[in-house]
């Protein structure tokens, strides 16, 4: 899954880019700030380090997400609006968007528009995604109503998109985004090809101060749920040693690192789970959508599981940790299932699949 992250110039996107990317083990050549730049990074969980000691694997596999860093969105005026459009595939092409909004001032960095105003940044950037899907649905609309001039097999398949598209076109047009207007899976599954800007789940970052890291963010900005964090921080926190990380956290009386609450965020916000598999040599975390079954959940791990797939022997985490990891006592106690292939599957189980090709 990919999370974009976006926002204004000196916003310190690409700072925090920088803290995500160093704590996901990426190396990244930022030089060019025109360029999208792409990191892979490790979903933090407690719950995989604890399998992990316990077991003792010779490989233990987080799950991972992809963040791309958006070259800044200058919505200034009509010539920075046409090349920031040039950023739409960038975010298209990604699962999530993640503003990042700046909060502090700085006597070195100039602001955006001579301001420092993250609720005004905010409702900028989505006013251009809803043009931008607006755009999109309009040019549709044109085209349908084109091809049903003429005689089609496909004519009843195109009047319902054109229904559909005409309601999101009302949407758009009264400033409400498409994941409004869409009723069911059904629609949603159309509209996927689309890729549409305001039908992605969203985050605003508020990029502070030191200072003001231990102020409360609340839990949302306009129509965005949101946190706060320091990207200068969080920077110089990724490029610390473990010993000398703790302690600096520590200073700052923090427990761990913001980024980690970001990455669980987005995780979150896409509507994400992890089970974990302890098979072999390797613990691993996997990472499927809220109410996935067993079989589709195998299929992650290998074809042949879900093609072979027999039953699914399902723990939770929390009841293995309650048995202090030891199997024997968690069957003893009618702790450990045995799952068909229409189970859903809950976050933080612990599964062996058992299968025959």
């Amino acid at each position: 899954m990919r999370v974009a992250l976006i926002g204004p110039p000196q916003s310190g996107k690409s700072t925090l880019f920088a803290a995500v990317a160093e704590a996901g083990g990426s190396h990244i050549d930022l030089s060019r700030p025109d360029q999208a730049h792409l990191a892979v990074v490790k979903v933090p969980d407690e719950r995989l380090e604890y399998l992990s000691e316990l077991h003792k694997p010779k490989k233990t596999t987080p799950a991972e997400l992809e963040f791309i860093d958006v070259p800044g969105l200058d919505l200034a005026d009509e010539a920075a609006r046409t090349h920031a459009r040039t950023h739409w595939p960038a975010m298209r092409q990604s699962d999530m968007l993640v503003a990042v909004l700046r909060e502090f001032d700085s006597p070195t960095v100039p602001a955006y528009r001579g301001r420092v105003a993250p609720a005004a940044d905010a409702e900028e950037l989505l006013a251009e995604m809803l043009f931008a899907d607006l755009d999109q649905v309009t040019t549709r609309i044109q085209k349908l109503e084109a091809s049903l001039r003429k005689p089609s097999a496909d004519r009843e398949h195109q009047q319902h998109e054109l229904e559909l598209m005409k309601r999101l076109a009302e949407a758009l047009e009264a400033e409400r985004p498409v994941a409004e207007a869409v009723h069911g899976e059904g629609e949603a599954k159309l509209l996927r090809s689309f890729a549409m800007l305001s039908l992605k789940p969203m985050l605003a970052v508020l990029n502070c101060s030191e200072k003001a890291m231990d102020q409360p963010a609340g839990e949302r900005l306009g129509s965005l749920p949101c946190l706060r964090l320091s990207a200068k921080i969080e920077e110089e926190l990724a490029r610390l040693a473990p010993d000398e990380r703790a302690e600096f956290l520590a200073d700052l009386n923090l427990s761990a690192p913001a980024r980690d609450r970001l990455v669980r965020a987005c995780c979150e916000r896409m509507g994400l789970m992890s089970f974990f598999t302890t098979d072999g040599d390797e613990c691993r975390a996997w990472t499927v959508p809220e109410g996935t079954d067993a079989v589709t959940a195998a299929g992650q791990i290998h074809s042949d599981m879900a093609r072979g797939f027999i039953r699914a022997e399902t723990i939770s985490y929390e009841d293995l940790r309650a048995c202090n990891g030891d199997m024997k006592a968690a069957r003893a106690a009618g702790k450990v299932r045995l799952e068909g292939k229409s189970h859903e599957v809950h976050d933080g189980d612990v599964i062996h699949f058992r299968f025959n090709v």
